[in-house]
């Protein structure tokens, strides 16, 4: 090896050329705020994400911290649809869901799906913060970055507005089944075999035709993973994928799964 090759592997090769950081992490607190996400695996809300909290490093690698998450749930247009489908047995209607005025003149009815929907109302979570990679990179070759790998992972407690699975109307009726092959009712209103709902009885479709929600608080296992860059001395900007396994739900357990964004500073 010549000389020169010897000072370039100096300059650019090895522990020590990170090892004197520029943004130290032990015995500093990181206050997180805001920690922004939507969840991404739902298919018929969209829940908004905004949160914060801290963490505490004890070592350059591990700390812990505790964060409070607040969720802003909005129904998406599938689940409107789903709870203003149409009893077609003729076929006579050209669409699967929507106004009384679509279904008037026709042997349609309404026969609302309520399927098991889950509305995230809070997320309180305590972590173990672990930071394998701690890097730097140079920009435009004009500028350097530096930046962290981190990884979470915790127990937390989840509060949210469960909509269980319903098959029977408000109005005491299934929602769907099998019609008389001339496309008649199978049974009188109010009768289990009746099927459907009426266009007057708007309290047994749509929203109004929800089954009651149950508030639940369910413990859970929760793994994020994401960048974090630093900048300005003590500041730093993060982008993470966050997994929250709900435990203990009706099905054994339920994953959710979000993207968030965050700021916060080291001090």
């Amino acid at each position: 090896m010549t000389q020169a090759q010897e000072a370039y592997r100096k300059a650019v090769e090895g522990k020590e050329n990170v090892k004197d950081k520029l943004y130290p992490k032990k015995k500093k607190f990181e206050l997180n705020i805001p920690n922004a996400g939507l969840v991404l695996n739902q298919s018929y809300v969209n829940t908004f994400l905004i949160g914060g909290g801290f963490t505490y490093f004890r070592t350059e690698e591990w700390g812990f911290g505790l964060d409070f998450t607040l969720a802003s749930n909005s129904d998406k247009p599938e689940r409107e649809c789903i709870e203003t489908f149409y009893n077609d047995p003729l076929d006579e209607i050209g669409e699967p869901c929507g106004g009384a005025d679509v279904i008037t003149g026709t042997s349609g009815n309404y026969g609302p799906a309520y399927v098991p929907i889950r509305e995230i109302q809070n997320i309180i979570a305590l972590n173990l913060a672990w930071n394998p990679v701690y890097g730097k990179q140079l920009i435009f070759l004009s500028a350097t970055s530096y930046f962290d790998l981190f990884v979470d992972m915790g127990l937390g407690l989840v509060s949210s507005r469960y909509y269980p699975k319903e098959e029977i109307l408000r109005n005491g009726s299934k929602s769907r089944g099998q019609f008389n092959e001339n496309g008649s009712n199978p049974g009188p209103a109010g009768d289990p075999a009746h099927i459907g709902a009426d266009v007057d009885e708007d309290y047994a479709y749509g929203s109004s035709g929800r089954p009651d929600p149950e508030n639940q608080t369910n413990v859970a296992a929760i793994f994020s993973v994401g960048p974090k860059f630093h900048f300005a001395d003590r500041f730093h900007i993060k982008l993470f994928l966050r997994n929250i396994t709900l435990l203990g739900t009706p099905t054994g357990f339920e994953n959710i799964f979000a993207l968030y964004g965050g700021a916060g500073m080291r001090f």
